[in-house]
């Protein structure tokens, strides 16, 4: 658990795209708590809009959204020079294999349903980042 406790201490940040005010503020809280920094936008066009200025080490989007969904989302971000290395976690309901299999064409690097149990989503979030810091 040290090696959590080190990303935690440098502050990776977190951008998570959730439409629902309760689970975005929910999940920013359980990231904080743990050491990220963690930002919250509404919707995938916004997250673009956060995109085009700041970099986060990681994207946590919901897939069923307004306006754009988390494999619209997804696509972008791994279509996108300056955005393309940025894990993304697909976090949603939609549980069925062809769920998960257009979260993977779109580029997602991991799918985790809801609800999710806290303590493997910080698991998860702490591989991939300590993945991307080995690269």
């Amino acid at each position: 658990m040290r090696q959590k406790k080190l990303l935690g201490e440098i502050g990776a940040s977190i951008l998570i795209i959730e439409d629902s005010p309760t689970q975005a503020e929910d999940l920013q809280y359980l990231l904080e708590q743990n050491g990220y920094k963690a930002q919250t936008v509404p919707d995938g066009q916004r997250a673009l809009d956060v995109l085009a200025k700041d970099l986060p080490d990681l994207i946590i989007s919901d897939i069923i959204m307004p306006e754009m969904d988390g494999y619209q989302v997804c696509k972008h971000i791994k279509l996108g020079e300056r955005t393309k290395q940025i894990p993304v976690i697909l976090l949603t309901s939609l549980s069925g294999s062809e769920d998960v299999l257009q979260g993977l064409e779109c580029g997602a690097d991991y799918f985790i349903t809801k609800p999710f149990d806290d303590k493997y989503l910080l698991t998860s979030v702490e591989r991939i980042l300590l993945s991307r810091r080995e690269r």
